[in-house]
């Protein structure tokens, strides 16, 4: 009968063991409903990602960039032929919040009150890192190997779609059948390869302002800038007055209607804002500061009390603007007289004609020049700035939701952990009590 305690405490610990058992599977597969899935860790670095804004500064939600276009091209890179829609519903894109961040805001939100208006939460923490996670619920049959496979495409396509989105380019290769200048009558020639150059120029300057110290081969988009405006200031300029002086056109007629046309234009608008002038002038000369005034409207009349001198102030300044107004129109019908003046008494030579063309075949020359160059320095702004570490990725990782994986081992030692616990104090105890009842009877 003396034997018969020996077993308790071993009945005891198996069954703990077997409820432990028990227990981790259904808090593992019931309670926690763990997943096999597959995931992949993407990091935003450039500046203002932690700000929610995108490399161009204006609001930016990484999971709303996920595409079916996105997805449609990883599923062709791993060659599987689900359908998007299919697919969808096992993809998820989350933030990833650094637990340091959590503690801040809650210690943010303890010290300043539940009624504190500056209260903040997880919402105005703008993360930079993000997990793909694509469950492996999407199709039983499919392989680990392939999962993985997706979710490193998914990555990639995603990261080539934000470059895309977001790297330098210069459009003017989709303007080449727009810009054959021999659609074009000479003048016009040599304004559309001045738009050309100040487009150019304006898209130099911008990228300039940004990275002021990026050079390749000692060149920076300022020198860029600079040598379009050069050639705007020197060959296209003086291409212009060749072709107004000497009245070149492959069609005069027309030329000298276009100018007559706007002339006409240009007087029917002098004429308006003279008139303008006259009535803002007789205002300004009739106005009288803090003084009342009677303001008729149809059959009533209302009264405005107090004149401001900031209403003075507005008049005056209108006069102004309409008086220079005025000025800028009468200098461009003189300009465009003299022009046509020159196309009325000019007359242009073959020589001319011909010396205009080859300045413009070499003005043509120097911009395709400058665009290759410019082109270059884009594609290597764009690997340093756009594509280098604008997106850093991490390997894929793989959960397996199987009772025999590492995740379910690590889960229920910390569950079990407890139970084992109870179970040893409990035979502890057992033994403590049957000890002291032993030592009481051999008292």
């Amino acid at each position: 009968m003396k034997n018969k305690h020996i077993w308790i405490p071993a009945f005891v610990f198996i069954g703990a063991a077997v409820f432990s058992l028990i227990y981790s599977v259904i808090d593992y597969k019931a309670i926690n409903k763990v997943q096999a899935y597959s995931s992949e860790t993407i990091q935003f670095n450039y500046d203002g990602a932690s700000d929610g804004k995108d490399p161009n500064g204006n609001s930016f939600n990484p999971v709303s960039f996920l595409s079916d276009d996105i997805i449609k091209d990883a599923l062709d890179a791993s060659e599987l032929t689900y359908e998007v829609e299919r697919v969808k519903p096992y993809i998820i894109l989350e933030n990833v919040v650094p637990g340091n961040i959590v503690e801040e805001i809650s210690s943010y939100e303890k010290i300043m009150g539940e009624n504190d208006s500056r209260k903040i939460s997880s919402k105005d923490y703008h993360p930079v890192r993000y997990r793909f996670v694509v469950y492996q619920d999407l199709d039983s049959k499919l392989s680990t190997g392939k999962l993985n496979e997706f979710v490193s495409n998914l990555v990639t396509k995603y990261s080539d779609k934000f470059y895309t989105t977001y790297k330098k380019t210069f459009a003017d290769d989709a303007y080449q059948d727009l810009f054959n200048l021999d659609n074009y009558d000479y003048i016009y020639q040599s304004q559309i390869m001045s738009t050309r150059l100040e487009v150019l120029m304006d898209y130099a300057d911008n990228i300039y302002k940004e990275h002021d110290d990026f050079l390749i081969d000692g060149k920076s988009f300022r020198d860029l800038y600079l040598k379009a405006q050069t050639l705007i200031n020197t060959d296209a300029n003086k291409i212009n007055n060749i072709i107004v002086l000497n009245a070149l056109s492959k069609d005069v007629q027309r030329l000298k209607d276009y100018y007559t046309y706007l002339i006409e234009r240009l007087n029917y608008d002098k004429t308006k804002y003279t008139s303008d002038l006259a009535a803002i002038t007789a205002q300004v000369n009739n106005y009288e500061i803090d003084s009342t005034v009677y303001v008729g409207t149809g059959e009533n009349i209302i009264k405005v009390e107090s004149n401001s001198v900031e209403t003075y102030n507005t008049l005056l300044a209108k006069q102004i603007s309409t008086s220079n107004m005025i000025t800028s129109i009468e200098k461009q019908i003189t300009d465009y007289q003299n022009i046509l003046d020159t196309l009325n008494s000019a007359t242009s030579t073959e020589e001319v004609e011909n010396t205009v063309k080859n300045m413009i075949a070499k003005l043509g020359t120097d911009y395709n020049d400058l665009e290759t160059l410019f082109k270059t320095m884009i594609e290597q702004y764009n690997n340093e700035y756009v594509m280098k570490d604008t997106i850093a990725t991490s390997n894929v990782y793989h959960n397996d939701a199987s009772l025999f994986s590492s995740s379910f081992i690590v889960r229920a030692i910390k569950v079990s952990a407890p139970i084992m616990m109870v179970a040893v104090l409990g035979i502890a105890i057992f033994y403590l009590v049957r000890a002291v009842r032993k030592e009481k009877k051999v008292a």
